[in-house]
């Protein structure tokens, strides 16, 4: 299999704070610190897999089962590990017409409680039956018409 052609690499043995030795690389190109840290992933066997959000390739650290990797993708310094799930939920909620009309009809009548136009009791009363009302949606036993009226009232 010719995946990934090695060449030789200037490597030195350096003192490291007067006690032990190390590997110090010299590379004369990127290609040579890729080829570096490419052998370096292999001699450690080091797992690396495709994050679920950037697309990039990362190296796992602790837990095996990750999806996700620590860079920041936004300007706040959150990371795709932060922030990947939920992103992965709303791609998936984005097309589904039956939870947009849920949703917004929810997040309403969640406000009315703050402008006291509605009691907590009887939000979470009305959630209960608005959750039922959207299952039976989903499964196709009422129509999205029925499930807007069944929310408004």
């Amino acid at each position: 299999m010719n995946l990934f052609h090695f060449d030789k690499l200037k490597i030195k043995c350096e003192v490291v704070e007067d006690k032990a030795f190390t590997d110090a690389p010299y590379p004369e190109s990127v290609y040579d610190v890729v080829d570096y840290i490419l052998r370096e992933c292999i001699k450690k066997e080091q797992p690396i897999r495709k994050c679920n959000n950037c697309k990039k390739y990362f190296e796992i650290c602790r837990r095996t089962d990750t999806k996700y990797c620590s860079h920041a993708i936004d300007d706040m310094g959150r990371t795709c590990c932060d922030l990947g799930a939920s992103y992965l939920w709303e791609r998936k909620k984005k097309d589904d017409e039956v939870f947009k009309v849920y949703r917004r009809e929810y997040k309403k009548r969640f406000a009315w409680i703050k402008s006291k136009k509605i009691s907590q009791e009887d939000f979470y009363a009305w959630s209960e039956k608005a959750r039922q009302q959207k299952e039976l949606c989903d499964r196709g036993e009422i129509t999205l018409e029925e499930l807007k009226d069944c929310l408004k009232r």
